[in-house]
């Protein structure tokens, strides 16, 4: 093997080409099971449970690891296949070489700095920061999304009893719930309160009824860890959604802490739509503009709940009840 400018111990080039091949397809093998099971342990496991810097440093220590687990397995493979032993001292000064550091330290930092953004775009929306450092939420443009609002069903009453720490808690793990909605092309465009807010592009949304679905996906996330929230809280969390399409400005805002944002009546019109959940003992409501736009299925049941008047609105909307039908 060529150590980096230093002496040759064997040219491994000179191996059959068919075992050349059989070892770097093994190597990529090993390299993505690891990198994949690193990736998933590190959504799942600790991004979400530690701090954001604690988070960035060991997934950019993790990586590392990996990267020198490849290069050991590596060594150790081309010096088998050759047949040339190496003393255990000549794979340590291998490693501990000053060319391996400094390319395991290069590992280390492009790991860094890809956490870094990673994290930083899920902060933005997936794929919003490359669009922001293209600049086209500089000026405002007009395009078509689904909105959906999400809140939390006796949030007052659940507050009250469980105090406003384990109440927080819960809020957290109940939004750590809802990254199902990546699974069905939403996006998460802001928290408040207790209230989520999610948003698809026309398309994504509407393939396959996934807009509709997200709050299925959702419900069935959460059943999923109800012993979890009735051990822990005594009490298991319920959400009411309203949900409304049509045209909104997306346009960059802020100078000390920028920001994405939507502007216009859709927004207005889906937040007033979920207020109505409570009024009318309602789960899922939409409107007749987004009802007539969903892919026909025998797994979904509307229920007319007539013209109805929106706070803030001069004209009434035709509102929807949505179920789900088992199967």
């Amino acid at each position: 093997m060529r150590d980096f400018g230093q002496e040759v111990v064997r040219d491994y080039s000179i191996l059959p080409f068919a075992q050349n091949l059989i070892v770097h397809l093994v190597l990529g093998l090993c390299a993505g099971l690891l990198f994949g099971s690193l990736e998933h342990i590190y959504e799942k496991y600790i991004f979400r449970n530690i701090g954001f810097g604690k988070a960035i440093f060991l997934g950019s220590l993790f990586y590392t690891f990996v990267i020198v687990a490849i290069i050991a397995l590596a060594l150790v493979i081309f010096s088998s296949l050759s047949k040339e032993n190496l003393a255990r001292e000549q794979y340590w000064n291998f490693l501990l070489s000053k060319q391996t550091v400094l390319l395991i330290g290069y590992f280390f930092m492009v790991g860094t700095f890809t956490n870094l953004f990673r994290e930083i775009d899920q902060k933005f929306g997936k794929g919003n920061l490359w669009k922001m450092l293209r600049g086209e939420f500089y000026s405002p443009k007009e395009e078509e999304k689904i909105f959906m609002f999400l809140d939390l069903k006796s949030s007052t009453k659940i507050a009250e009893g469980l105090g406003h720490i384990e109440y927080s808690k819960m809020i957290q793990d109940c939004f750590k719930d809802m990254g199902i909605v990546e699974k069905f092309g939403g996006e998460i465009y802001q928290y408040v309160g207790d209230e989520a807010v999610i948003t698809w592009d026309i398309k994504k949304g509407l393939k396959n009824n996934n807009c509709i679905y997200t709050i299925y996906g959702f419900k069935d996330q959460l059943n999923n860890r109800r012993k979890h929230y009735l051990d822990t809280y005594g009490l298991f969390p319920e959400f009411k959604a309203g949900l409304h399409m049509g045209k909104i400005v997306t346009a960059e805002v802020g100078v000390h802490k920028r920001e994405i944002a939507y502007h216009g009546d859709t927004i207005n019109t889906t937040a007033r739509i979920q207020e109505k959940c409570t009024i009318l003992g309602r789960e899922f409501l939409i409107s007749e503009e987004a009802k007539n736009s969903f892919e026909p299925s025998k797994f979904l049941k509307y229920h007319d709940e007539g013209d109805i008047r929106l706070k803030g609105k001069i004209n009434e909307v035709r509102i929807f009840s949505l179920y789900q039908i088992a199967g």
